[in-house]
C-alpha cells in the first residue's frame, strides 16, 4: 500500500504539468483568431490558414486538457445530488461510473489510433490551399484519451481507497 500514494500523486503531478503546458495553446489560438478577424474585417484580406489552424489547434487543446479538468473537478456531474452524499457515498458513485469512463477512453484510444494510422499511411493533408498535414493532429486523439484514462485510474484508486477505508488517500 505504500506505493499507492506516490503513484497517484505522480499521475496527478504529470496531469497537472500537461495541463499547465497545454494551456499556453489558448493565447496562441486567440492570437491567430484575432489576427484573422483583423485581416478579414479591417483590411479586407482574409487569411486562408488562420481559421483552419485555430481549429486544428483547438482539438488537441481539448483532448490534452481532459485529464487536467478531471483532476481539478471541472467535468460535469449531478452535483445537486452528489454533494449531499458522504465522502464514502461519493466514492461509491465514482466506483460505479468510472468503468464507463474507462470504456469510453479505451474505445477512443483504439479508434483514434486507427484513425491516426489511416491518416499517416495516406500522408493526409487538408484540402485547403496551404494543406497542412493532418496525421500529427490525429495522433493527439489516442494520446489525449490515454492521458484522460490515466487520470481516471488515479481518481478510481482514490475512490476505491475512500470506499474501503472511509478516509481520503492523501
Amino acid at each position: 500500500m505504500k506505493w499507492l500514494r506516490p503513484s497517484v500523486r505522480g499521475i496527478d503531478s504529470f496531469t497537472d504539468t500537461v495541463g499547465k503546458v497545454i494551456r499556453w495553446l489558448v493565447p496562441v489560438i486567440m492570437s491567430i483568431t484575432v489576427y484573422d478577424v483583423i485581416m478579414r474585417y479591417f483590411f479586407n484580406a482574409p487569411t486562408i490558414w488562420a481559421y483552419e489552424l485555430s481549429g486544428l489547434l483547438l482539438g488537441p487543446f481539448w483532448l490534452l486538457a481532459g485529464g487536467y479538468v478531471i483532476l481539478h473537478g471541472g467535468h460535469v456531474r449531478l452535483d445537486i445530488l452528489f454533494r449531499r452524499l458522504s465522502p464514502r457515498g461519493q466514492a461509491i458513485i465514482d466506483l460505479v461510473t468510472h468503468p464507463l469512463l474507462f470504456f469510453y477512453c479505451v474505445l477512443v484510444m483504439i479508434k483514434g489510433w486507427d484513425y491516426f494510422l489511416f491518416s499517416l499511411m495516406r500522408y493526409e493533408h487538408t484540402v485547403s490551399v496551404w494543406g497542412p498535414l493532418i496525421w500529427p493532429f490525429k495522433l493527439i486523439i489516442p494520446i489525449g484519451a490515454g492521458l484522460f484514462l490515466l487520470q481516471g485510474v488515479a481518481m478510481y484508486i482514490r475512490a476505491l481507497y475512500i470506499g474501503i477505508t472511509g478516509r481520503a488517500l492523501e
